[in-house]
């Protein structure tokens, strides 16, 4: 989700709205999208997405280029790569170099050489309560363990669009601050357990300063888009959530390790990260798909889905960078792979390059695979029509994660109503949206899917579970639906 344009409000609708729609806003705003890949991801009953939506690159949507069932865009979902959960014992970060290597020139992977992690504690297996995990020194995870049981985390959109006044204090200096967040902020976070910031370092571009160790966006900064690693953990430190990190696509090896670094000394010892190069690499719509593909070309890389066979090159060599910090099968690392949600298409493809010895010498493999569930329609009956078709991508994606011997999670998911025009504000404070969220979080979970569900977002128009920071309860049902969900089933 989220896209680069010179008129962000719109493009970010651009990921669910039909073709003909987004082509005729592109005129009316002269924006620069990247593409619109209609209904990709969503289920719903609202309108047929017209045509191509969610086709990834090396094969399109074998429904017929973004047919619709019951309005549902049959683009992609997929699910599971090999790997296996190694949360258990920690050995010491190696302080040695990775071999790691995206843009061609990279072999090998990093060389874990033993020894103690410098700058916070190296962790080793200890099951706890509640799935978590504990960490040398007998510092015990925070937030459940991913894949234990049923959890909640949230996204965050873009700060450009949704007002940096949603998020921080009025009149910060960031130059002193030491706490520049909203007080409604920190309380409004409270039912998630992981924080995805995937907007915020603007990862669906290119040519980003986020990517360039030098050019990132400084903790001292004014913080727009994009905001500052150390704000990022900052937020998850004092709010004591996981860290969901999106790796830029541009970023080199030494990024990744300065970048590892940086998140191992900062993070609070008892939280995770969660790391995953780039979003929605299947995407067609995004830069990074066509990135992939074309390294996949340079580097002759094996594969039906040439973007597929780079993601994966790149992501475990991204992995063994963050291993060679944090210490092969520490439990505060959470390796990520993702996919579509209606098609296993490139699921089928990651697991296959997961197996060649050219894209993965090392044999790395994630921990968990992450699809993104959305549903959508114009009305709460249109929404509730939806959910069986969403049950059964979850269904089929959960087949697939068991047998790569991953649990199934989601990167992004939630109710889309983008179809309904300025109506989709009006719908999120529907208070049938409350009965209808909870339905929904219980077909997913139901259907083999555990935690972290990662809501795409936690406030923003027609995605968010409140519109705003610090609204109420009574506006925001979909909020005070996860809050019963979570009550019901601790």
């Amino acid at each position: 989700m989220g896209h680069s344009s010179s008129s962000p409000r719109v493009a970010i609708y651009a990921r669910f709205a039909p073709i003909a729609v987004w082509a005729s806003l592109v005129v009316a705003c002269s924006s620069s999208s990247t593409g619109a890949n209609g209904n990709a991801n969503d289920a719903g009953s609202g309108s047929t997405s017209s045509g191509g939506a969610g086709a990834s690159s090396g094969g399109g949507n074998p429904s017929g280029g973004g047919n619709a069932t019951g309005g549902a865009a049959n683009g992609g979902a997929s699910s599971a790569s090999g790997g296996s959960t190694a949360n258990t014992g920690g050995a010491g970060a190696s302080n040695g170099g990775t071999g790691a290597g995206t843009g061609g020139d990279g072999v090998g992977g990093a060389g874990n050489a033993g020894g103690g992690d410098t700058g916070g504690a190296t962790n080793t297996g200890g099951s706890v309560g509640n799935g978590g995990s504990s960490a040398d020194g007998g510092v015990t995870l925070a937030n459940p363990a991913p894949g234990s049981k049923f959890f909640i985390g949230a996204n965050f959109w873009n700060i450009d669009w949704e007002g940096s006044d949603d998020f921080f204090q009025s009149n910060v200096d960031f130059t002193t601050t030491q706490n520049p967040w909203k007080p409604e902020l920190l309380s409004d976070l409270a039912p998630y357990k992981v924080l995805r910031f995937m907007d915020w370092n603007q990862t669906n571009t290119s040519n980003n300063t986020q990517a360039v160790w030098s050019t990132r966006k400084q903790k001292t900064d004014m913080q727009n888009e994009p905001v500052a690693f150390e704000w990022q953990i900052d937020l998850c430190n004092r709010t004591k959530k996981d860290y969901w990190l999106n790796v830029p696509h541009e970023g080199t090896p030494d990024y990744w390790s300065k970048l590892a670094t940086l998140v191992h000394d900062q993070l609070d010892p008892s939280l995770r990260v969660y790391v995953e190069w780039s979003n929605e690499v299947w995407n067609s719509g995004f830069p990074q798909n066509a990135y992939a593909a074309g390294k996949a070309s340079d580097l002759g890389l094996s594969g039906s889905m040439p973007s597929a066979s780079y993601y994966v090159y790149a992501s475990v060599r991204m992995y063994e960078a963050f291993e060679a910090v944090f210490g092969k099968g520490s439990p505060r690392l959470v390796k990520v792979l993702s996919g579509q949600a209606a098609w296993t298409g490139p699921c089928d493809s990651q697991v296959t390059a997961l197996g060649d010895a050219t894209i993965n010498p090392q044999g790395t493999k994630p921990d968990f695979y992450a699809i993104a569930p959305y549903f959508s329609g114009t009305s709460i009956q249109d929404l509730n029509s939806s959910i069986s078709t969403v049950t059964g991508w979850t269904s089929s994606s959960k087949t697939c994660a068991t047998s790569a011997g991953v649990p199934l999670i989601s990167y992004e998911g939630g109710s889309d109503s983008f179809s309904a025009g300025s109506g989709c504000t009006t719908l999120q404070h529907d208070s049938g949206m409350h009965d209808l969220y909870t339905s929904y979080l219980g077909a997913i979970s139901g259907a083999g899917m555990t935690g972290p569900f990662m809501q795409y977002t936690h406030t923003g128009s027609c995605w968010g579970l409140k519109e705003k920071t610090g609204d109420s309860l009574a506006t925001s049902p979909k909020y005070a639906a996860v809050l019963d969900f979570l009550a019901a089933h601790p």
